[in-house]
């Protein structure tokens, strides 16, 4: 069965301000790549989002909420730093593109509500 337009609008919002989120941890960890004892942040959402989306967990997908934690994913520094530049400037960038992405999608379906609408394609 086909979800619902608001409801994709709302699931499409939703991942836009994971997005956002996940742009302003990268930002926090690249900003912090040479603090002593900076430990990366990374945001937890995925696993528990596509769960609620295949119905697995029982939870509703728009209640699903992200998380920020510690993923200890890289080896510490002398000082006791664990940011991986280049890991970070990795995820940012597929972080944007995936922001993009959930952008086109949004704007293609405001253009086919406008259409249904009666508005030419074009505006």
């Amino acid at each position: 069965m086909a979800m619902p337009l608001d409801e994709q609008m709302s699931i499409l919002a939703k991942l836009m301000d994971v997005s956002t989120m996940r742009a302003q941890v990268h930002a926090g960890n690249i900003a912090n790549q040479n603090t002593p004892g900076y430990k990366t942040r990374a945001v937890a959402f995925d696993q528990a989002f596509q769960a609620a989306l295949a119905g697995d967990s029982g939870d509703d997908p728009e209640a699903v909420q992200p998380t920020i934690y510690e993923p200890h994913a890289t080896p510490v520094q002398v000082d006791g730093n664990d940011v991986a530049l280049a890991d970070q400037i990795m995820d940012a960038a597929k972080n944007s593109t995936m922001y993009d992405a959930y952008i086109a999608m949004a704007k293609g379906k405001m253009r086919l509500l406008g259409i249904a609408a009666g508005q030419s394609p074009g505006g």
